[in-house]
């Protein structure tokens, strides 16, 4: 009898510790539009399983868009998320509680092109909405804005909202505070650019990407050209495109004006004259010899 209670308690205090575990693993958000190729990683792990409109994501989850593919996810928190062609996000962590206030939402964006609108704000001394690069950690308040990823370098393209923006590495100081009409770039182990006007034409091009995909539409940030002052010129490959292609320039971002020397005025040296001919020395009246 005694061991029947034993194996009871027992049983009854692993259910209780599995609880959490199971309301952790709870439903966050539903895809409300999939175009084409889209599938998702449960907890991260392969192999993908085909996404439908209506299916749920949980923390830990992947959702990867194929190419001419899109997504779209709704959250709980009314945010909603776009994912353009060939792009990979995770929701690392989100957390969502509306009768107390709390928001704990974490993305990881490993790649491609992701439109972002978070339209609950939440007062909170910290950002309680986190999207993370490989080269940038990007605080939110509530807002409508871009993340797009190069290979050593994160784009983040803001419409309207506040960003806070800085390196993904602590030991790099530096952050830059983004209001509407602004972007940066972040460059691997440097800090964010200072922001720079986002212009009709760039944010035209961030929506046709967003049904293009990267490599069709051919995005491509460099170092800058000779002789072109503060534009990046250079093409660059994206990450896992399937034939590295390589692709030219279409958003270019323009860092911050810089001083130049100019270079030195060359005068020319004034004509040398010749020097005057020396007049002919006219002969004096003779005296002659002294006579004796």
């Amino acid at each position: 009898m005694r061991q029947k209670i034993r194996l009871l308690v027992i049983i009854f205090i692993l259910a209780a510790l599995a609880m959490p575990l199971t309301a952790h693993a709870a439903v966050v958000g539903r895809f409300t539009l999939i175009k084409g190729q889209v599938d998702v990683l449960k907890g991260g792990k392969v192999p993908g399983i085909a996404a439908k409109v209506q299916d749920g994501v949980e923390p830990g989850d992947v959702i990867r868009t194929k190419s001419g593919a899109k997504a779209q996810l709704s959250m709980v928190d009314a945010s909603v998320i776009t994912l353009s062609p060939e792009s990979r996000l995770a929701i690392a962590d989100y957390q969502y509680n509306p009768d107390r206030g709390e928001r704990r939402a974490v993305l990881r964006l490993f790649r491609g092109l992701v439109h972002t609108v978070v339209n609950r704000i939440i007062k909170t001394e910290e950002p309680d909405f986190i999207m993370e690069t490989h080269t940038a950690t990007i605080g939110v308040r509530g807002t409508d804005w871009y993340t797009l990823l190069g290979p050593n370098s994160s784009g983040v393209y803001l419409p309207r909202g506040i960003l806070g923006v800085n390196s993904n590495l602590p030991a790099v100081a530096g952050s830059v505070r983004l209001q509407s009409g602004q972007f940066t770039q972040v460059l691997q182990g440097r800090p964010p650019t200072l922001p720079q006007a986002l212009t009709p034409d760039m944010l035209r091009m961030l929506e046709r990407l967003m049904d293009t995909g990267l490599t069709a539409g051919g995005l491509g940030v460099g170092l800058p050209a000779p002789g072109a002052g503060s534009q990046y010129q250079t093409p660059l490959t994206m990450p896992g495109s399937p034939d590295q292609k390589l692709l030219m320039q279409t958003i270019p971002p323009v860092l911050a004006p810089q001083h130049q020397t100019a270079p030195p005025v060359q005068v020319a040296p004034p004509p040398v004259q010749p020097a005057p001919t020396p007049a002919p020395v006219q002969p004096g009246p003779s005296t002659g010899p002294s006579q004796p």
